[in-house]
């Protein structure tokens, strides 16, 4: 397998409390996971969402490739998993009914043997890299995204977009909601060499109108290592006004080919003070 390489960066952001949680890992020999849970349901209730769900596909994963894996059944193993992170919520909300209602996204990827998947349920995202260019794999489950997909393209009215684009119709809270999977016809993607990942919360997405490919590629080629990438954008993110937790995972196969400075770097984590000035 191509050697695949990852940072993810978390920040509170304007919230008292994050409730994001990332995951980046190796669940056995020639495999990668990268995840992000935005979890919802309260202060405590969201984070415990959050953790929980990824606790419970790391375990998975981990005891699933002591096992034998074939690079086609990628979709079946996170279709269990899904399952798996559901059921663990339930079980916490039937031993304590006040956290009734908290729930969070996952939204990942899953590769072995040079092969890989894309898993999301709820809001947060997935961006592939391929050949130089950067493209959103994953759809919202959101109330924006039905509408946008009913409107055919027609420019939505901001106050619209401000009022419902926090709204998601799926996620991980111990109902029934299944997950999509991508490709959706094949049944892997293959990686290749200089192809690369970038996973957020919607903290990230700023404008939910605008796309965010073009901003995303520039850091991840345009600066010298994914934690400068990410770390710039998490920042740049809160100093435009984000005011949700935000984060982000990002990887690469192999070594990226970047052009470096092509674009202004911030520091993190972002000050308060710097916030006011821009």
């Amino acid at each position: 397998m191509l050697p695949i390489s990852a940072h993810g960066t978390t920040f509170p952001g304007r919230r008292d409390v994050n409730q994001d949680d990332i995951l980046h890992c190796y669940p056995g020999p020639d495999s990668f996971f990268l995840a992000v849970a935005d979890g919802m349901g309260g202060v405590s209730g969201g984070q415990i969402a959050s953790q929980t769900v990824l606790q419970t596909a790391e375990s998975f994963l981990r005891d699933r490739f002591e096992d034998s894996v074939d690079p086609t059944g990628l979709k079946a193993i996170l279709t269990e998993m899904y399952g798996r992170a559901q059921a663990s919520i339930r079980e916490i909300t039937d031993k304590d009914p006040s956290l009734q209602g908290m729930g969070t996204t996952l939204t990942c990827v899953l590769g072995y043997d040079d092969a890989f998947v894309v898993g999301n349920l709820g809001d947060s995202r997935v961006y592939y890299l391929h050949e130089g260019t950067l493209m959103q794999i994953s759809e919202d489950h959101s109330y924006l995204q039905e509408f946008k997909n009913k409107s055919g393209g027609e420019d939505l009215d901001p106050e619209f977009v401000a009022q419902y684009g926090h709204i998601i119709n799926k996620t991980l809270d111990g109902s029934g909601d299944e997950p999509d999977f991508f490709p959706e016809e094949d049944p892997v993607y293959r990686l290749n060499e200089q192809d690369g990942f970038l996973l957020c919360s919607d903290g990230l997405i700023v404008d939910k109108v605008q796309d965010q490919e073009q901003l995303f590629q520039s850091y991840m080629l345009g600066t010298p290592d994914l934690q400068t990438a990410a770390e710039s954008l998490v920042s740049l993110a809160y100093y435009s006004g984000s005011t949700d937790n935000i984060s982000i995972v990002m990887a690469e196969a192999g070594t990226l080919h970047r052009q470096l400075g092509r674009v202004r770097t911030y520091p993190f984590p972002p000050q308060q003070e710097e916030a006011a000035q821009e």
